[in-house]
């Protein structure tokens, strides 16, 4: 059988007919389009000296077959050769199916292949990240779901489902398009889609040459916006109770150092809640350096004694304060009192951030090549940090069953079970012993522990946030995390 016997002929200018070609007959000049067994067909020799066949496109032609024909001519013995095209034909032949080629006579010189073949494949212009997001865009709004896009375009669910998400956020999109951020990094303005003055944040960040930092600013937000909203309904509660709720820099004294005792009494206990309840100065302050807490102050503490007739508010000095000095302390006090706050609030967010990154290297087939030297400095040099920890932390590591509250005991039976996770498990309980160690006062007193540990991370590929450069004792990159969030 010969190779024509296995090809399909259509002419450009033929009009349909019930009866198929003749294509013991047909005789192919240039501009034809014809038909062929992925296998009839020869590869001619291609700058392209590697053809991996990606799984999606792949997929694709099997599921389609190949929608755009070749280009190829035939030799003297009337066999078809394929000048451009050689990914499609590979595809088709492992797919068993028939390739079309557009046939034509070509120049069939070395000098020429290799011009037509490099023009063929770098002066092509592929879709927009615009364009492929109003495609996808378009495909759902025509009623498919992300598995039939899933399936028809020969990509990934989870590709489809983010692609959507992007498409179907107008933030998103333009981040995509306009600040050339990645479907990840703008899977964050979708998140706060309706928000302003987040997204005006966020803009601010990229703009700022910050794009490594979005995650964090995101997770920034996200914490302001929870912990003002727990703020906002504590303060909803007392203000019912006709008790007026002041902020962190009002003029107010805590009821701990406030007593109504005489001067000079022996016993001089602090005021509570019960016997201040009648007091015109009786206020709550909300302190939300964690968990919002309300703690009741006065705003009127001469109506009291000083528990403490020593207690000042500034540092006590040789001879007395003047007005000016007084108030330079003031200023001073609460400037070291916003940094206090916004530094905690700092830590918080890049504590979810890099928990995060830590459980994802327990996700990896191959930990970090220098895990075991890590391991031996730690259990060696902070020994006191392994013996506080429990197995928890491992547990949540390495993903193990949360309601599994067996402990050690219950990690041990686990990596038992699998024994090719055990160096996992070697890793993850030091590196759980520090987590449970590290909270604010890492930022706060600087320790070799924290220095240790923080420093280890970022040879890992973590990017310490700013507050987490303090606690190692570098110097911070920018004047403050609390900017970008501040309106949001």
């Amino acid at each position: 059988m010969s190779i024509t016997e296995n090809v399909h002929i259509t002419h450009l200018t033929d009009k349909p007919t019930t009866q198929p070609a003749d294509t013991d007959t047909a005789q192919v000049v240039a501009g034809e389009l014809v038909h062929v067994p992925a296998a009839n067909v020869a590869l001619e020799s291609n700058v392209r000296s590697v053809a991996d066949l990606d799984k999606g496109f792949l997929s694709s032609i099997k599921r389609h077959g190949v929608l755009l024909p070749v280009i190829g001519y035939r030799d003297e013995k009337g066999r078809i050769i394929v000048r451009d095209g050689q990914m499609r034909v590979l595809a088709a032949l492992e797919a068993g199916i028939s390739v079309p080629v557009l046939v034509t006579d070509r120049d069939t010189t070395d000098a020429k292949r290799v011009t037509e073949q490099l023009v063929a494949n770098e002066q092509r212009t592929a879709l927009t990240t615009g364009d492929r997001l109003a495609a996808y865009r378009q495909l759902e709004l025509a009623g498919m779901s992300e598995a039939a896009i899933a399936r028809e375009t020969g990509t990934k669910r989870e590709t489809v489902k983010v692609t959507l998400a992007v498409a179907n956020s107008e933030a998103a999109t333009l981040a995509v398009t306009e600040q050339a951020l990645t479907f990840d990094d703008a899977l964050l303005f979708a998140e706060f889609e309706g928000n302003p003055e987040a997204l005006a944040s966020l803009r601010q960040v990229v703009e700022d040459g910050g794009t490594d930092d979005l995650p964090y600013f995101a997770e920034r937000i996200r914490q302001d916006a929870a912990r003002r909203g727990a703020v906002e309904a504590i303060a909803a509660e007392w203000e019912a109770k006709g008790v007026p709720v002041v902020g962190d820099e009002a003029d107010c004294e805590s009821l701990s150092n406030l007593t109504d005792a005489p001067e000079g009494a022996d016993e001089r206990p602090a005021l509570d809640a019960e016997s201040h309840a009648a007091c015109a100065g009786r206020a709550v302050t909300i302190r939300a350096w964690g968990e919002p807490v309300p703690f009741e102050v006065c705003t009127t503490p001469e109506a009291h004694q000083r528990r403490y007739p020593s207690y000042r508010g500034t540092v006590v000095k040789s001879a007395p304060a003047t007005p000016e000095e007084e108030a330079a302390q003031k200023d001073a006090d609460k400037a070291a009192r916003r940094e206090l706050i916004a530094n905690n609030k700092a830590w918080d967010a890049a504590d979810a951030l890099r928990r995060e990154f830590v459980r994802s290297l327990f996700q990896r087939k191959t930990l970090p090549k220098d895990w075991t030297l890590f391991v031996a400095v730690t259990t060696a040099r902070f020994s006191f940090t392994i013996r506080n920890d429990v197995s928890y932390g491992t547990r949540d590591l390495m993903g193990l069953d949360p309601d599994n509250r067996a402990g050690s005991q219950g990690v041990a039976e686990w990596v038992e079970k699998n024994p090719t996770k055990a160096a996992h498990v070697v890793l993850a309980h030091a590196v759980s012993a520090f987590e449970n160690a590290a909270d604010r006062n890492w930022w706060r007193y600087p320790s070799d522990e924290g220095k240790a540990y923080l420093t280890q991370l970022e040879t890992w590929g973590y990017r310490l946030t700013d507050v987490e450069k303090i606690a190692t004792g570098q110097e911070p990159t920018s004047d403050g995390d609390q900017e970008n969030t501040e309106t949001a």
